[in-house]
């Protein structure tokens, strides 16, 4: 149920995922997990103990996915996680700063195989006490990010150019034309056909070239459905009481619902509008590990069922926004092979870009791939 999960949450239809007849022929003998189903076992988001004062907040900074053995159904594993440090990434004149934390999770199976290695980071963004607002309101909103007031243009993509100024994309949801909707669609459909993923047919290291492009794949215009999607897989979200004890300390640096008064879940900026405005987003901010996780399946698609991928690892640069459009593109940067054990690997660049040009994630890829 979870890997089917994972992989509609990705609108990934590979029939490696969920078909036992199909996945039977393959190369694993049976079905396995889509690469970052590591995300839905244990969580690489690391909040920590913070302090109980306002301007303080913590955001997706990236994961160095390590994977070495494919998970399977009936795997069980066991986590161990170990704080790696934190330090300063810049400061402020008005005394506002920006820390990186590091965490690595290492997941074993019921075997005692190593299956994964998790570097994962986290952004604490710490305000100035005069930038702080009230309890339940908004902060001060600041240019959400340096590019505000400039215009972007898309290159090769399916999406089209000049997607409106910037401040329009961040004060409220995109509004798309409709051939611009027509052309995310036929990439839609693409997709559910796998015009885009190798599949059973192997993708060998000799036919590869550095160079070579990947097959662009688009989604959205991200909505509450996709998020919703993400956090059944995942299992991030709780309901009432065990809402409510994640909720009931965070009296003075939580979330005040602004219509209901309520205490709400930090989570809930993933999902609703007024929830992320609430913390100073200008509208509900797309999960880092959704948008990591759709690069993973650009990389699936062109590798092929026989393909591995061994490393991915990801930088969350810019916020991908509720109603942004993402365009996954990559292209290969290199290929070795090693002398002792005759495995053949390929790199990739990879990266996630919304509708106004910027790039929202970034990635290097090592894959494994078959050899003649």
């Amino acid at each position: 149920d979870t890997i089917g999960r994972f992989a509609r949450a990705l609108g990934d239809s590979n029939p490696l995922y969920s078909d036992p007849v199909y996945a039977k022929e393959g190369i694993y003998g049976g079905i396995v997990a889509p690469p970052l189903l590591e995300c839905c076992i244990c969580s690489t988001f690391i909040g920590g103990r913070m302090p109980r004062v306002r301007g303080i907040s913590v955001y997706d900074g990236g994961t160095k996915w390590e994977r070495f053995v494919p998970i399977r159904p009936g795997d069980f594993f066991t986590a161990q996680t170990e704080y790696l440090g934190v330090g300063e990434v810049k400061r402020e004149e008005a005394g506002s700063r920006l820390l990186l934390r590091s965490h690595e999770i290492r997941l074993t199976n019921q075997t005692g195989a190593l299956v994964s290695r998790l570097t994962a980071r986290s952004l604490i963004s710490c305000a100035s006490p005069e930038k702080t607002g009230d309890v339940g309101s908004a902060v001060k909103k600041p240019a959400p990010e340096s590019i505000a007031g400039k215009k972007h243009e898309t290159t090769g993509s399916v999406i089209g150019k000049n997607v409106g100024s910037v401040p329009h994309l961040f004060s409220t949801r995109p509004r798309y034309s409709q051939e611009q909707l027509e052309a995310v669609g036929r990439n839609l459909d693409a997709q559910l056909r796998g015009d885009f993923r190798r599949g059973s047919d192997p993708r060998y290291w000799e036919d590869v070239q550095a160079g070579e492009a990947l097959p662009e794949e688009v989604v959205g215009p991200y909505d509450e459905s996709d998020g919703s999607a993400l956090m059944a897989a995942i299992g991030a979200a709780n309901a009432f009481a065990t809402k409510w004890a994640a909720v009931r300390y965070r009296k003075g640096s939580g979330l005040i619902d602004p219509e209901t008064g309520a205490r709400r879940h930090p989570i809930d900026r993933h999902m609703s509008d007024a929830a992320a405005r609430a913390q100073g987003l200008p509208r509900a901010v797309v999960s880092g590990v959704h948008s990591q996780a759709l690069l993973a399946k650009l990389a699936g698609d062109w590798m092929g069922d026989a393909g591995f991928l061994c490393s991915l690892d990801c930088r969350c640069r810019r916020p991908l926004y509720f109603g942004d459009l993402s365009t996954q593109r990559g292209y290969v940067t290199g290929k070795s092979r090693n002398e002792k054990t005759g495995d053949c690997y390929v790199n990739l660049r990879l990266e996630g870009v919304r509708q106004d040009g910027v790039v929202h994630t970034e990635a290097e890829a090592v894959v494994r791939l078959p050899s003649r």
